[in-house]
C-alpha cells in the first residue's frame, strides 16, 4: 500500500483484466487489504475501485463474487465510505446478491450497515427487491444468514422511515418467520427478532398485516415454549404472545 500507484494498478486488472482469474485475483487482494482498518478508507477513495467490485459481484464467477462481496463488507464497516458505496451503485448489486448462495450473508450484512445512515436507508429503501430478497433468507439461509437478514430489516425499519417499514410489515408471511427465528435462531438473531417485532408492535396497521392479531411477540403467554427453552426469555426480553398466523 505504500508503493506508488500499487493500488490503482490492483483497480486496473480488477476493472480491464484480460482473464477473470486476473480479475478474481484483484478482487481477493483488495479483499485481503480491506481487512485492515486504515486501508478501508483508501481503497473507498480509488477511483473505480468501488465500482469495479460491484460489478464483478454482479457478473463475476462465484469465486470472483464471493471476493467482491466480502470486500464491500470490509468497506461498508467504515462509516466514512457510506456515501461513496451508494454513489458507486453498491446497494443495487448487494440486493442482486441475496439471491446468490456464495454472497448472499456477506451481502446481507453490507446492507444492515449501510442502512444505518438515513443515506443508506433511503437507498436501500427505494429498491424493491430489498426487503423480499431479505425475508427470503430469513426462510431459507444459513444460519448466519438469517441473523444478516433480519439485522437488515431492523435496521431498515429504523432508519427507513414509516415507508420503509410499511413495505416490510406487508410482507408475506413475516409474523411466522419472526416467530420461528424467535424460537429457532441464534442468540443475535433473536435479539434482532425481538427488536424488530418491538418496531411492529409500534404501528398502528400491524394488526391489519398480521392476521388481525396484532404483532404481540412474548414468552410470559406460552408455557410450552418457556418449558422448552427456559434461557430463551432472558436472552429476548419483550412481550409475547404466540397467537400469530402465518399469511
Amino acid at each position: 500500500m505504500g508503493e506508488d500507484g500499487c493500488l490503482g494498478s490492483i483497480v486496473e486488472v480488477l476493472r480491464l483484466g484480460l482473464t477473470s482469474e486476473a480479475r478474481e485475483n484483484a478482487a481477493a487482494t483488495l479483499f485481503s487489504l480491506s481487512a485492515v482498518h486504515d486501508y478501508k478508507k483508501r481503497i473507498a477513495d480509488q477511483g473505480g475501485a468501488i465500482e469495479a467490485l460491484a460489478g464483478l459481484l454482479r457478473v463475476g464467477t462465484p469465486r470472483g463474487k464471493k471476493d467482491a462481496v466480502t470486500a464491500l463488507f470490509n468497506l461498508s464497516t467504515h462509516l466514512e465510505n457510506g456515501a461513496r458505496m451508494i454513489e458507486a451503485g453498491t446497494v443495487t448489486a448487494l440486493v442482486g446478491a441475496l439471491g446468490n448462495e456464495g454472497a448472499a450473508e456477506e451481502a446481507a450484512g453490507a446492507l444492515a450497515l449501510i442502512v444505518r445512515q438515513s443515506i443508506g436507508a433511503e437507498a436501500v429503501g427505494k429498491e424493491e427487491m430489498a426487503a423480499t430478497g431479505l425475508i427470503m433468507m430469513m426462510r431459507c439461509g444459513t444460519a448466519r444468514g438469517k441473523e444478516n437478514a433480519v439485522a437488515a430489516l431492523l435496521e431498515l425499519c429504523r432508519f427507513g422511515g414509516s415507508d420503509a417499514t410499511e413495505r416490510v410489515l406487508k410482507a408475506p408471511a413475516l409474523a411466522g418467520l419472526l416467530q420461528t427465528l424467535l424460537f429457532t435462531g441464534t442468540k443475535r438473531a433473536r435479539r434482532k427478532a425481538a427488536s424488530l417485532a418491538r418496531v411492529f408492535q409500534r404501528c398502528d396497521n400491524a394488526p391489519l398485516h398480521f392476521g388481525g392479531q396484532g404483532v404481540g411477540y412474548a414468552f410470559a403467554g406460552n408455557s410450552t415454549a418457556s418449558n422448552r427453552d427456559s434461557r430463551l426469555a432472558d436472552d429476548v426480553s419483550v412481550p409475547m404472545s404466540i397467537s400469530v398466523q402465518v399469511l
